[in-house]
């Protein structure tokens, strides 16, 4: 065997590992491309304080907590949410606590967040999370400077399956003052833009498209039905307005789908939002 030949065959040897090499760097950075690459579903319903608005005294928890159980979405934002209030013994035959009863029914990790006190319990929004971490649960007061019925937004952390983690926001705004829903969305986003994590915000915001407090979020943040092309209505009612949003910092996300569905089980529709992370930390100057 001359030189030649046996140089060839160990230059040839050489440049079959680099070759794998060069595969097997590509296969784990595609791996990690896979890995940040995370998918979120949520659903925002302002539930009517668990009670059928065309059948007064008929609870609707059994509906909703069947529906959720079947779609099996990441997190869960619930507005007009009543706890251990007067109200909900027309419905249910005792004071109940609509979050913790359905987190029970649904196997989810529930928070409530007051809003106000009434009808000698509590009134506000929830959150159901499939997979929880236990952290960032909390509740932010909204501004009130017109003197509506008091507001706030409830918080928390959401894990995802790559371990990443993210925050999640659900809030119900004035349902009569412009003055007050434009103090509020001010706050809302100046609080989300502070958090350590990226972040997005769903709910009732009692306001249309093109409204004054419409026009105050921030430009990078984005409407979800806006940016489907879906403008149905999540408020039906005789002219029917769309109301329900999520909000999704697109920094950070990116729009899945969008759906409206029309559950019958309150005044409300439901809308079904998937987003995926598309990066995972915030840049160390936010």
């Amino acid at each position: 065997m001359n030189r030649d030949f046996i140089f060839f065959l160990l230059l040839e040897i050489r440049n079959i590992k680099m070759k794998q090499l060069i595969l097997l760097n590509f296969l784990f950075a595609l791996s990690i491309n896979f890995t940040d690459a995370q998918q979120i579903s949520v659903i925002s319903y302002n539930i009517y304080h668990g009670e059928n608005p065309t059948q007064p005294g008929n609870p609707t928890l059994d509906s909703i907590a069947e529906y959720l159980i079947r779609l099996q979405p990441d997190a869960i934002a619930l507005q007009e949410v009543d706890s251990m209030t007067l109200r909900s013994v027309n419905s249910y035959g005792e004071k109940v606590d609509l979050i913790s009863k359905l987190a029970i029914k649904t196997g989810y990790k529930g928070y409530f967040g007051r809003s106000m006190a009434f009808d000698g319990g509590a009134y506000g929004n929830g959150i159901l999370n499939k997979k929880s971490n236990g952290k960032g649960y909390h509740t932010l007061a909204l501004p009130n400077p017109a003197n509506g019925e008091p507001r706030g937004m409830v918080w928390s952390q959401l894990e995802l399956q790559n371990l990443s983690e993210i925050y999640i926001g659900n809030t119900h705004l004035d349902h009569e003052f412009e003055e007050n829903r434009i103090a509020q969305v001010d706050s809302l986003f100046s609080y989300a833009e502070s958090l350590p994590l990226p972040a997005f915000v769903m709910g009732d915001f009692n306001f249309e498209e093109g409204s004054e407090a419409y026009k105050r979020i921030p430009t990078h943040w984005k409407d979800a039905g806006r940016e489907a092309g879906n403008y149905e209505p999540t408020y039906p009612g005789t002219d029917g307005k769309r109301i329900d949003y999520l909000f999704y910092d697109s920094t950070y996300f990116q729009l899945i789908s969008y759906e409206v569905i029309q559950l019958p089980y309150s005044d409300h529709y439901a809308i079904l939002v998937t987003l995926e992370l598309i990066k995972r930390k915030k840049d160390s100057g936010n």
